[in-house]
């Protein structure tokens, strides 16, 4: 595992640049898709929040709350369904994504990260386990935003494939 300072320096630094990444798409290009089953940047930041509001979040305060607290698993597909609403504002995606990012970061420096709980899938996960989870799953999904912008610039409405 990185060192935790590293682990908060980042996520800190991926917070602020998928806001960046969600502000270098056009408004008007938020729900378009690069290829027919894949998602559009509002898709996206759509499950980004969902992963932080609904998973890495609550799993973070209830390994500092009790020791070893059972974590369920959480039905990803189910949420992005629910949750889905293309009127959305992604102003409002990205604030909530935010505050739950910063409450992770507020939180994380103040406990163990070796302090553990228990996965119902995965067995026995820490709260530096998580944060660097919730790290990579950030990346992961920035450059999936990344390729909506690019691909959005090179063959969106109007333009040559």
């Amino acid at each position: 595992m990185l060192e935790p300072g590293s682990i908060l320096a980042a996520l800190r630094q991926s917070a602020d640049d998928l806001a960046r990444e969600v502000a270098r798409l056009p408004a008007e290009a938020a729900l378009w898709r690069p290829a027919e089953g894949e998602w559009s940047q509002h898709e996206t930041l759509t499950h980004l929040w969902i992963a932080e509001h609904f998973i890495f979040l609550p799993r973070l305060q209830a390994m500092a709350a009790r020791d070893n607290p059972p974590l369920p698993v959480v039905d990803e597909a189910a949420l992005q369904r629910g949750e889905w609403d293309p009127g959305r504002p992604r102003d409002d995606l990205l604030a909530s994504f935010l505050a739950d990012r910063r409450a992770e970061l507020a939180l994380l420096p103040a406990h163990s990260w070796d302090r553990p709980g228990l996965h119902a899938a995965l067995g026995p996960i820490s709260m530096g386990w998580v944060a660097q989870y919730a790290l990579g799953h950030t990346w992961e999904h920035l450059s999936q935003m990344l390729k909506v912008r690019l691909y959005y610039a090179a063959r969106g409405p109007g333009r040559a494939a």
